[in-house]
């Protein structure tokens, strides 16, 4: 996750890929619950950081605490331990 950090790695496989218009999708199986938590976190964090650019903030703290709030309130079941659990419980695709 290079907007984190550039050293920041998960260890996983590829576990699918589908080729579409501009490059390509890929599907990451991950090693373990634990790692595939940690790695959604880290998909929050992004997805938090870009709802915050989209909406343009301009480097005011609390203009980017009510977006990240409004982004958390619609999306953060999305990332949920359950929500995590049941992808993990998820067989993977041939």
């Amino acid at each position: 996750m290079p907007t984190l950090n550039p050293d920041l790695r998960f260890l996983g496989y590829v576990a699918w890929c589908l080729r579409r218009k501009r490059g390509y999708l890929v599907g990451i199986a991950f090693v373990d619950e634990q790692t595939l938590f940690c790695a959604r976190m880290g998909e929050q964090i992004c997805q938090i950081e870009r709802y915050c650019r989209l909406h343009d903030p301009h480097d005011d703290l609390q203009d980017i605490q009510a977006l990240a709030l409004e982004w958390v309130q619609h999306h953060a079941d999305e990332f949920s331990h359950d929500t995590v659990r049941k992808a993990f419980a998820q067989p993977v695709l041939d």
